[in-house]
């Protein structure tokens, strides 16, 4: 099937469940993310009708999920609701487990997988390659209904895709997030961003103002930031850190170097002090030593505890607006059609009730979720970043694709805001070589798509 094809509805079915009223109390005291109304009355997006058949009645499905934090607590309380609610009696039962890929690997070689699996989208065409996860067939994609792939942003479904084959479905994309400290930009007389994101000028600015007010505005540290900063700056500057086949590693370019070149600046300009693992630059903005930081959404649910913290979007530094992203998708693990089609009704109900999923700091891949008026409702900080997801970077769907790329770069990333590399163009090219050679003997493995 193509990204976009349109799916056959199922000559039988019944009707399975109706989306209820999510009782969010319950998701929302697991991660005390504020909301603009009482729980009990938030509003959902009521989707269309399930079509759920018979063979799927009485089925118990376990899925498993590297969502060990606040939002896997999230995820099981949808899924003891949906177990709880649907009218074939489908029971769904929800495993965390840590080193989640590994986990599958081993129970796919002892014959021991579970029914389903939220896997990372990083990880799709490894574990479809690998034969761990399953396609979908045109019965289990007729359960989710006709057109449903049109509710989603092209960048993000059609990365669920491998060899031609349907392997996943996106639930959440998780993109780059301005934090902000209020109380520090109303004292330096700096208007809060808004939902758009800031212009170079307008972000430069702000920074030039904060620094002038006597506080740090913004903190940069190594590793995880650092290196999804540098893949954020590239897309913006006209680059990219492969070509869209996956197959070449490109990002030892003009963007490339410029891109590292501004990230360093802030760096040295602002915050030269920050580096190491655990993120040390979100601690620094926690205890207000810092008016910015730049983070990943899984922090969302923290900082919403804190009456300072304010979010935006990602600003606009170069010509093209882009950020790096993640997403979290569903995906099979097993062949039985029983299995396969409850499974399915799960995938559709969690998928129509995505709003609610939000309140674990995601963003919801569903177009109409994330512009359901619900959503600022049940997480307010994620309606305020929602409008970027289709500039999202998401990589190509190759076999341990960004391995193969992140492990190379980041270290040339981490030693340049250290000062420990002086020419980032040859520092770059050669980090460029051996992601090409790990890129090359990973399509030898696996073949090419």
């Amino acid at each position: 099937m193509t990204a976009r094809s349109r799916v056959p509805r199922p000559r039988r079915h019944f009707r399975a469940m109706r989306s209820a009223r999510i009782p969010l109390a319950a998701t929302l005291a697991l991660l005390a993310v504020p909301t603009a109304v009482d729980a009990a009355d938030a509003e959902t997006t009521e989707p269309a009708e399930s079509a759920c058949p018979a063979e799927a009645e009485g089925q118990e499905i376990q899925m498993w999920s590297p969502l060990t934090g606040p939002d896997g607590e999230t995820m099981t309380a949808l899924a003891e609701q949906f177990s709880s609610e649907n009218e074939l009696g489908i029971s769904v039962e929800h495993v965390a487990q840590p080193e989640y890929v590994q986990k599958l690997n081993a129970a796919a070689a002892a014959d021991e997988l579970p029914a389903m699996t939220v896997v990372r989208v990083i990880n799709v065409g490894e574990l479809a390659a690998r034969h761990v996860l399953r396609p979908f067939t045109e019965d289990t994609l007729a359960i989710l209904g006709e057109g449903f792939g049109e509710d989603f942003p092209e960048n993000v479904w059609v990365r669920g895709e491998y060899n031609g084959e349907r392997y996943s479905i996106p639930l959440d994309i998780h993109t780059l997030v301005m934090y902000y400290n209020k109380d520090m930009l109303a004292a330096a007389g700096v208007e809060e961003p808004g939902t758009e994101p800031l212009s170079r000028d307008a972000f430069e600015a702000m920074l030039a103002d904060l620094d002038a007010s006597g506080v740090q505005p913004i903190a940069i540290g190594t590793g995880f930031q650092a290196a999804t900063l540098f893949q954020t700056f590239i897309a913006q500057f006209g680059g990219a850190i492969s070509n869209e086949e996956g197959t070449e590693a490109t990002y030892a370019s003009e963007a490339g170097v410029q891109a590292l070149e501004y990230v360093n600046e802030l760096k040295q300009q602002y915050s030269p002090d920050i580096s190491g693992a655990n993120d040390p630059e979100v601690a620094f903005f926690k205890q207000e030593q810092a008016a910015i930081v730049m983070h990943g959404p899984w922090h969302i649910a923290d900082l919403s505890q804190l009456d300072f913290v304010g979010f935006a979007p990602m600003p606009q530094i170069g010509d093209d607006y882009a950020v790096w992203a993640g997403s979290h998708q569903l995906a099979l693990t097993t062949d039985d059609p029983a299995q396969q089609a409850a499974a399915a009704c799960w995938i559709k109900w969690l998928s129509d009730n995505s709003v609610q999923w939000a309140a674990a700091g995601q963003i919801p891949a569903r177009t109409s979720a994330r512009e359901s008026d619900a959503l600022s409702e049940v997480a307010a900080p994620i309606s305020r970043i929602a409008a970027v997801v289709d500039r999202a970077i998401i990589l190509p769907q190759v076999p341990e694709l960004e391995g193969a790329l992140w492990n190379q770069f980041g270290p040339v990333v981490d030693g340049v805001l250290m000062g420990e590399v002086d020419d980032v163009g040859a520092a770059l090219e050669q980090a460029q070589a051996q992601s090409q050679q790990v890129i090359d003997e990973n399509i030898e493995r696996y073949g090419s798509e």
